[in-house]
């Protein structure tokens, strides 16, 4: 399974950048899914759950050890966890060149002149930084967020963001809770690979992995023994020595004898 890293290093840059109070009001606002940023999946562990998906049932099929993830657990990883989890977010069939063009700073001729189709319009990565660093305040942070859950949580077509994704930021800003909208696109990606035997996963790999990795024993427990509302559980699992790495082989063997007695449950 190939899982792609969207310019992560110009986001990280970008973000040590910024002051303690800015980054503040921008997890205020958008959770704490920079924190992403840090995560290094392991793409062994990744691909070796894959063997173990069932596209019908929906769900992680571990030896005895049936599991999928929660909208509660991925709403408390990017600390959502104060949202209404059942305000989601709903796809309106509208233009969002207008919006992302008064987002960017830019007259819609414009960005309209700058659009690449790419399964649907997009733009580049390199457009948006641009208009980054010339914006400021509130719409800094936006277009930082624009970013970021294109680049990182929706990734699509490498180094470009889907001007679709505007809609999505602006619905965020309303207080809707966008974990549904990531657990509905992981399901439909894992249906996709087993179906079609196309092994890029162009989703969020880095809940993914911390959502697995997060069920088995820490090593030194700064870790919380369950999504615990109003924390930030991404930062302490980063702070938190897990147990090392494996082969794809090894970590197939480990989940074909899982057992519930393995298990720490999180939620």
């Amino acid at each position: 399974m190939e899982c792609r890293m969207n310019h992560k290093d110009d986001l990280n840059e970008i973000w040590k950048s910024w002051d303690d109070a800015k980054k503040t009001h921008f997890q205020d606002k958008y959770g704490d899914v920079t924190q992403l940023l840090f995560v290094k999946p392991d793409d062994a562990l990744l691909k070796a759950m894959v063997h173990f998906w069932d596209p019908t049932y929906r769900c992680f099929m571990f030896n005895k050890v049936d599991m999928v993830w929660t909208i509660e657990e991925y709403s408390t990883l990017l600390h959502y966890d104060f949202r209404d989890p059942l305000k989601v977010y709903w796809k309106q069939n509208i233009d969002f060149r207008d919006p992302l063009a008064n987002l960017m700073g830019l007259l819609v001729d414009v960005v309209k002149a700058r659009l690449k189709y790419k399964n649907g319009p997009c733009i580049s990565w390199f457009d948006i930084r641009d208009a980054m660093g010339k914006a400021c305040g509130d719409r800094h942070l936006t277009l930082f967020a624009f970013s970021v859950y294109r680049l990182i949580v929706f990734p699509k077509a490498l180094g470009y963001v889907s001007v679709e994704l505007a809609d999505f930021l602006f619905q965020i800003e309303k207080w809707v809770n966008p974990a549904l909208a990531v657990l509905a696109k992981t399901i439909i990606l894992l249906n996709f690979i087993i179906r079609k035997g196309d092994e890029r996963f162009l989703g969020c790999a880095q809940l993914l992995f911390i959502w697995m990795k997060s069920h088995f024993g820490c090593l030194y427990k700064l870790f919380r023994q369950v999504f615990v509302p109003s924390t930030r559980p991404i930062e302490e699992f980063l702070e938190s020595e897990w147990p090392p790495n494996q082969s794809i082989k090894e970590w197939v063997q480990s989940l074909s004898t899982l057992t519930y007695q393995e298990i720490e449950w999180r939620a």
